[in-house]
């Protein structure tokens, strides 16, 4: 079975905490078995005095602070957040456990990228002309292929070809705010076939409120077999079903022209910011781990350049509600065959 890793969206409330929720930012990147998540990482998911206060911590609150805000139940708040490996006590403070960047630090991670990309004169260019000659009928589902089958497949080989290992990356949660406005992930299923299934997402065109009906039920559209009902009214109004209630959904299969290229232009993508940093001296200065440093990195710096193509206009890019307001999601998934 193909190893796979994904960044998992979570939808939580934005409206709770008069405080920024930094919370509401967190993503998810599974990679290998090795897990950097702490154990305890979904406790301010589920409790909103504990959310509260992971928000206060990363804005730099002290103790003291925290007392003066939550006099009733901090100290067990807290007691359980530091069981589950969240946060650490330091006296009158507190560490993170997890990458958080934040304030300064993020103004300068982007900085560097930024001024990286500059230096070496990284370009997606020649990939998305590669992909236009190749979907010249299909062009508004270029970027889902380029971000879902080659940017953000290309992390497990680089990572592998980085740190000289074949264990791949490590699994990990990771929030950095304010987020990069083309902040954006995939999600990703198979079926026992080995049929894939992939979802462009974003935070900037799912909030809170929004449900999306289970991979199984895309795979069923696709096939043209039964889908509950309030699932075929989601398809139906998120651009997914024609006037014949026939599936509208991208599909290609393994093995195709289409699936070739992808797999060609992912390890070129991977060549291209191949050494672009040196992660261990980065870990000295945003204190963390080389490891998880690699993976936060690549993915801004992936990030960063979606942004050089925006700025061009000379690509669709569906994941902003700017560009795809009635969030249909035609552009935003495909399904490759076995």
């Amino acid at each position: 079975m193909k190893q796979f890793f994904y960044l998992l969206f979570l939808i939580k409330s934005f409206s709770l905490f008069s405080q920024t929720d930094y919370w509401s930012y967190q993503v998810y990147f599974s990679g290998c078995p090795i897990n950097h998540i702490p154990k305890g990482i979904t406790i301010p998911d589920h409790d909103k005095k504990s959310r509260a206060i992971m928000n206060a911590i990363i804005s730099g609150d002290t103790y003291d602070q925290l007392l003066q805000k939550y006099p009733d139940s901090l100290d067990l708040k807290l007691e359980k957040l530091i069981a589950g490996k969240v946060i650490e006590r330091n006296k009158n403070g507190f560490t993170l456990l997890f990458p958080v960047l934040v304030g300064k630090k993020r103004v300068e991670l982007q900085s560097i990228i930024h001024r990286r990309i500059s230096e070496k004169g990284v370009s997606l260019d020649s990939i998305i002309l590669t992909l236009k000659q190749a979907l010249p009928e299909k062009p508004e589902m270029i970027f889902h292929i380029l971000w879902s089958r080659i940017m953000d497949e290309c992390w497990w080989n680089l990572y592998n070809s980085t740190f000289q290992t074949e264990k791949g990356p490590p699994s990990i949660a990771f929030i950095v705010y304010p987020p990069h406005p083309y902040q954006c992930g995939t999600n990703s299923d198979y079926t026992p076939d080995n049929d894939m299934f992939a979802m462009s997402w974003s935070y900037n065109i799912f909030n809170e409120s929004f449900s999306v009906p289970s991979s199984k039920s895309f795979f069923n559209l696709a096939a043209n077999n039964p889908v509950p009902e309030p699932d075929r009214v989601f398809f139906a109004e998120h651009g997914l079903l024609d006037t014949e209630n026939r599936a509208l959904i991208f599909t290609y299969y393994e093995g195709d022209s289409l699936d070739m290229l992808c797999d060609s232009l992912k390890t070129g993508y991977a060549n291209l910011i191949r050494g672009l940093f040196d992660y261990n001296e980065l870990s000295k200065i945003f204190q963390i781990s080389a490891d998880d440093l690699f993976l936060l990195i690549s993915h801004e710096l992936a990030y960063e350049l979606i942004g050089t193509i925006a700025e061009k206009k000379e690509l669709f890019i569906p994941i902003t509600l700017q560009n795809n307001p009635e969030l249909n999601f035609k552009y935003l998934v495909s399904i490759r065959l076995h």
